[in-house]
């Protein structure tokens, strides 16, 4: 045996790498180019087991820094063997792609490239993306070149590597060269193992390649018959692939993937707890009970190691499943998230906060307080979508946020408004609306200005929510916003759903009458097929609450909208209905302070009293006595929160449907007092006394 082989085989059998780091101390000078990889490539499997590890990282460096100069003082091109080899090695010894030694093995690849083997290439490319490198443009298409030259030779492992390695490199091979894969792969699938499977499909969606039904129905029906070789990251990563591809496996493979995953459900990470919920719901794919009582039960005995991305996209997934997690998942996920806020990304937050609201659940006030800190520190990365999620979630869940977080809302909406999409833009209104905040002239400019640029894309229920939301807040939309909106109501009202031909026509009505100064008016037609498309649904399609929105929309514009007798009829019920329920209600405490006051000053009034045309009941209608000795009826409502938007610097307006009831009572010869809750309790009890004498005073009643 020539002195050559015999130090080669030396090399080979060290037993660990402190004798490994002697050989190469005292021999490199004999290496050649294939004892220099040998001895990185030994290295690199010595390290890796812990009973053969014996050199600190310091002295490995020290190892190799001989290995490189020897390599370097060669005047010929390495062999494309070595420089593979090489490149592996580095990799699994953990080094990143901005060593010297990388780099110069990395230049000559263009060189060598012709002469690499299928596993010579794999390697390479594996090499490359897990040390972080980025090769050149030309080496990349080098590579593929050759691929396409030897694909006929590749194993499943080469091929699984070579696509992972793509896709984690960010880089996106030629058509030619996915499709020459493709058609490898379904030469070989049948010796696909576990880990070839995952990492394929893996790789595929990761570089969003949507490969053909015949590659996905291979690898498929591989996955069937080795499904009990599957860890739990090769679970969770298949399913996520499946669900990012937009793939929808068949009944049998989800079956097998939940069985699989019950058995070892156990050794599931967060990451794959989180992956395996997401993708189930992005799939449509409601999983057994006892699949989602699993991952639950392991959400919990690790939440504690879960990343703000796990904790936003397991809780997303749980909402869009529509699963209600139990108690105890809630509270662990609420713990873990008040630890890790402070690295909640805008996504995460408004992902969390849209599940909360979706799932109809009511965080605590510590982490509603935790998750408005945290987006104001980062409001100005959010984008329209998140700026909308999170508004509609506040308002869905009747949670009021503070005026800093709705001001600072207000205006990231109004630097990004040119890139809200028509339901994004709806959302946001509607929001404002429902938790009664009054947003700035400059927001809802802004809003109508967008809308009238993308109005041909609004669905029925964008358009209803709008228009909704600008009669709850009084809102005075410009004439050509109000035209846009018309228009497109009137191209698509075949397809508005019951609920959203009742809201609008409310809203329509409030629009109409609800403005102080000029009126506004809405094109017949409008109104016209608003009331066909009510005529022509079941009436069993609309809950209670519609029907009273059409008997007050008949109410506020009579002979221009007219429901037939049969309609009109079950709205009147309704109306009264309602009117009976608030008689036999209990007083809220604003009702009754105001009532002990006018027992006070000696005011005779009557409570809950309807109006002769039998459309309200009013709080308290005083009949108070004037100088002549007549009798002067004054309506006093005691309206709380619900009655007023309030704007970001604190100022406070009366909503629609307020301004509407007491329209309708001076209409009728009221006069109207409306005592505001915020008002009201800053006074102090003689305060209030003097407050309400002085105001029946104003109005002539003798106190």
């Amino acid at each position: 045996m020539s002195a050559a082989k015999k130090l080669n085989w030396r090399i080979v059998d060290a037993q660990n790498d402190g004798v490994l780091a002697d050989i190469v101390k005292h021999h490199v000078g004999e290496f050649d180019e294939i004892h220099v990889s040998t001895a990185a490539n030994k290295l690199a499997k010595l390290t890796a087991r812990r009973g053969t590890r014996t050199l600190r990282k310091s002295q490995r460096d020290s190892v190799l820094l001989l290995l490189e100069e020897r390599l370097r003082g060669f005047e010929s091109i390495p062999p494309a063997r070595i420089v593979a080899n090489l490149l592996w090695s580095y990799a699994k010894l953990g080094y990143h792609g901005n060593h010297s030694m990388v780099d110069y093995l990395s230049d000559w690849v263009s060189d060598v490239v012709d002469d690499f083997k299928p596993q010579e290439l794999a390697n390479t490319v594996w090499a490359w993306a897990t040390m972080g490198y980025k090769p050149s443009a030309a080496a990349l298409a080098a590579l593929d070149r050759r691929m396409l030259a030897c694909i006929d030779e590749f194993k499943p492992q080469e091929l699984a590597n070579t696509v992972w390695a793509w896709a984690t490199m960010g880089h996106k091979p030629s058509a030619a060269a996915l499709a020459a894969l493709e058609r490898r792969m379904l030469a070989c699938a049948d010796d696909f193992n576990s880990q070839h499977l995952a990492n394929t499909v893996w790789a595929w969606a990761t570089m969003v390649h949507k490969p053909s039904a015949a590659a996905l129905a291979a690898l498929e029906r591989r996955m069937l018959a080795r499904f009990d070789d599957f860890n739990s990251q090769a679970l969770a990563i298949t399913v996520w692939a499946w669900a990012t591809m937009g793939h929808k496996p068949s009944a049998a493979a989800l079956a097998a993937f939940e069985r699989r995953m019950l058995a070892c459900i156990d050794d599931f990470k967060p990451q794959d707890v989180a992956n395996t919920a997401w993708a189930w719901a992005t799939m449509g794919h409601k999983p057994s009970a006892a699949a989602l009582a699993a991952l639950d039960r392991r959400m919990l005995a690790c939440a504690d190691d879960f990343k703000p991305q796990h904790l936003a996209n397991t809780v997303w997934a749980w909402a869009t499943m529509g699963h209600k997690p139990s108690a105890a998942a809630l509270a662990a996920f609420e713990r873990r998230m008040l630890a890790c806020v402070d690295d909640f990304m805008p996504q995460h937050l408004s992902n969390t906060v849209w599940a909360w609201a979706t799932m109809g659940h009511k965080p605590s006030a510590a982490a509603l307080a935790a998750l408005e800190r945290r987006m104001l520190a980062c409001i100005d990365d959010f984008i329209p979508q998140v700026v909308a999620n999170t508004a509609w979630a506040w308002a869905t869940m009747g949670h009021k946020p503070s005026a800093a977080a709705l001001a600072a809302l207000e205006r990231r909406m109004l630097a990004c408004v040119d890139d809200f999409i028509p339901q994004a833009l709806a959302n946001t209104v509607w929001a404002w609306a429902t938790m009664r905040h009054q947003p700035s002239a400059a927001a809802l400019a802004a809003l109508e200005r967008r809308m009238l640029a993308c109005v041909d894309d609004f669905k029925p229920q964008n358009l209803s929510n709008t228009v909704w939301a600008w009669a709850t807040m009084r809102h005075q939309p410009s004439a050509r916003a109000l035209a846009a909106l018309e228009r497109r109501m009137l191209a698509r009202f075949d397809d508005f759903k019951p609920q959203d031909v009742a809201n609008t026509v409310w809203a329509v009505a409030m629009v109409m009458n609800n403005i102080e100064g000029d009126k506004i008016s809405i094109n017949q037609n409008v109104l016209d097929r608003l009331l066909h498309q009510l005529e022509a649904i079941e009436f069993s399609t609309l809950e209670e609450q519609h029907f009273q929105q059409i008997f007050q929309a008949h109410h506020l514009l009579s002979d221009r909208f007219k429901p037939s007798v049969a309609l009109l009829d079950q709205a009147r019920e309704a109306w009264a209905k309602q009117l009976a329920s608030r008689s036999s209600s209990s007083q809220s405490s604003l009702e009754k302070e105001v009532a002990a006051c006018l027992d006070r000053l000696s005011i005779t009034y009557d409570v809950e009293a309807l109006t002769e045309d039998g459309m309200h009941r009013i709080d308290m209608l005083v009949r108070g006595r004037i100088d002549d000795g007549g009798e002067r009826l004054l309506a006093i409502e005691c309206d709380g929160p619900v009655h007023f938007l309030r704007a970001s610097d604190g100022t406070y307006r009366i909503d629609g449907s307020t301004y509407a009831r007491n329209c309708d009572l001076r209409k009728l010869g009221l006069d109207v007092l409306c005592v505001a809750c915020h008002e009201w309790t800053n006074l102090k009890r003689d305060e209030r006394d003097a407050y309400l004498s002085r105001e029946l005073q104003e109005r002539g009643i003798v106190v």
